[in-house]
């Protein structure tokens, strides 16, 4: 391990369940640059729902001749070397954790760092809130195929890189100062409103928006998009609604349920006879990109 050096790792699960990892990805970086990769599909030993099928693509023939976790996480503690580990908030090395658990695995100590908190202490605008991986990524610059171990694995090592050259601080020295209390009152400038008029001037003024889910942008960033195009953009579902915008939806505010209770209502609303388009939050950004 040299002190410029680091480990990014992503995981998929197949189900609500933490420990059901089907995907581990890892990236080495090394003066800034990418040097080496770890990439396997895992045989769970579990069932795959639906719901995360249509997230990350991966089914239960993607790892049928896969590995399960103990031998794949021999393999990734071997490429990890007792490097510097990080990941994008604290969901996978949890994910590691109740795996190893799963399996009577005594987890190591790693030389942990939540990449997350790197961001937000960088930052002024992402110490509060918005600095989710896509959203941190869109701003940057940096395109990437989200909800693949690996790319999630790259992605956020080059948003830590972005880091280190703004902080000008290394990632070993990040290993305790990631820890220390994020100062929110760098964020002194209140967000937009979710809730917006439209512009008058906008091409699709006259129409009323709501978003539903979690968008790769901070949430008022689109509804100030939609209000420039025009749209009057609102918090709740009412009977002036014409577009949903659908993004990502957490299971963990679903209850078990497939759709939001937003996206119910419109489709029960279309059901009497309302005029709603249901959008994608790439369609989303098509037709506010066709103006």
């Amino acid at each position: 391990m040299q002190d410029n050096s680091f480990v990014v790792i992503d995981v998929e699960t197949a189900n609500y369940d933490v420990s059901s990892i089907c995907q581990i990805g890892a990236v080495r970086f090394m003066n800034y640059e990418i040097v080496d990769e770890f990439s396997t599909y895992v045989n769970p030993e579990d069932l795959f729902n639906d719901f995360h099928i249509g997230i990350h693509r991966i089914t239960p023939d993607t790892v049928k001749h896969s590995s399960t976790f103990p031998d794949t996480f021999n393999e990734f503690l071997n490429f990890l070397n007792n490097d510097i580990l990080l990941s994008y908030t604290t969901f996978d090395l949890g994910s590691l954790r109740k795996a190893c658990n799963k399996y009577s695995i005594n987890m190591p100590i790693f030389k942990y760092i939540d990449a997350s908190r790197i961001v937000r202490h960088t930052w002024d605008q992402y110490a509060r809130d918005g600095f989710g991986l896509a959203c941190v990524a869109n701003d940057l610059g940096i395109l990437f195929n989200h909800h693949d171990a690996l790319a999630d694995s790259r992605v956020a090592g080059q948003i830590v890189v972005e880091a280190i050259k703004e902080s000008n601080i290394k990632i070993c020295d990040w290993l305790k100062r990631a820890n220390k209390t994020i100062d929110l009152s760098r964020d002194l400038v209140p967000p937009p409103s979710i809730s917006q008029p439209g512009s008058p001037e906008g091409f699709l003024y006259g129409e009323t928006l709501l978003f539903t889910g979690k968008l790769s942008i901070p949430r008022n960033q689109a509804a100030t998009l939609a209000a420039n195009a025009g749209c009057n953009v609102i918090n709740s579902f009412n009977l002036s609604t014409t577009i949903l915008v659908i993004g990502e939806l957490d299971p963990r505010s679903l209850k078990g349920n497939s759709k939001s209770s937003k996206q119910k209502q419109a489709e029960k609303a279309i059901l009497n006879g309302q005029c709603i388009r249901i959008l994608s939050e790439d369609d989303f950004f098509e037709l506010i990109e066709s103006s």
